[in-house]
């Protein structure tokens, strides 16, 4: 199938370097990003759970409890905690233990069409960036992990335990469905770190040049990036093409570079 990746100028890093960035989800822009959270009815039953086990450690370990009558184990059940408050904690621990699990992994996002002006104008600088394809058939792209569709849903995804498990990293909202979007899912033990001064710490993972299959250069590209891409890929068996708009509708076309 065919990946492409959207980037802007520092994009040539990919190129240049021979790697390609993972980027923590806590650095994305959208808010809606792998939210986690559990249905209430899940929530009452591990409430329930707990209550149990509570239970089952004052029959071991209070004397007399065994012998108490069913409703005088129910007050004291009520006296250990209430319901609907172990249900909000579980609830909340839920949540936090989500956002502790994304903190140590990174995300490659790639997109399934070259051609979205919506693409162009977000992740490629208004076409004063670039895409590159990739070729997912290359053995040392697929090092790079799992390729996942990112399903796009109206509502965000919960956990429920009569149901299988989603895989949260999988969902967005549906109103970016423009993005067209695969994901590779690393942990950043895997990557190399690289201190940024103005900013995150960015991590990457190696990705040979032989891995690009071509290079569509938008059509706003400063010249002298435009020239550094394509004497880089000089001699390489690398497609390039130039991003030409249309002069009758809202779309483009993409001419071969031969030279």
């Amino acid at each position: 199938m065919k990946l492409f990746k959207f980037v802007d100028s520092r994009g040539i890093d990919i190129l240049k370097n021979e790697r390609i960035k993972f980027t923590p989800p806590q650095e994305f822009k959208d808010p809606f990003e792998m939210q986690f959270d559990i249905t209430d009815g899940a929530a009452k039953r591990f409430a329930k759970q707990v209550i149990a086990d509570r239970e089952k450690q004052a029959l071991r370990e209070i004397p007399g409890y065994k012998n108490l009558s069913h409703r005088q184990r129910k007050k004291g059940r009520m006296e250990m905690v209430d319901m609907s408050e172990m249900a909000a904690i579980i609830k909340e621990s839920f949540r936090k233990g989500g956002e502790r699990q994304i903190m140590d992994i990174g995300v490659l996002s790639l997109c399934g069409c070259n051609n979205s002006n919506l693409m162009w104008y977000h992740y490629a600088d208004g076409h004063r960036g670039f895409v590159v394809e990739f070729d997912d058939a290359d053995e040392e792209f697929q090092k790079l992990g799992k390729l996942s569709k990112v399903e796009y849903a109206i509502k965000q995804p919960v956990y429920d335990d009569l149901k299988p498990v989603p895989e949260f990293f999988r969902f967005k909202p549906n109103y970016l469905l423009h993005e067209n979007e695969y994901r590779i899912i690393d942990y950043l033990r895997n990557c190399t770190p690289q201190k940024d001064e103005k900013g995150p710490t960015m991590f990457f993972r190696s990705l040979p040049r032989k891995c690009v299959k071509a290079i569509y250069l938008g059509h706003r590209i400063e010249k002298s990036v435009r020239e550094e891409i394509l004497q880089l890929l000089r001699g390489l068996d690398i497609r390039k093409f130039d991003t030409i708009p249309s002069q009758e509708d809202y779309t483009h076309s993409f001419r071969e570079i031969k030279s």
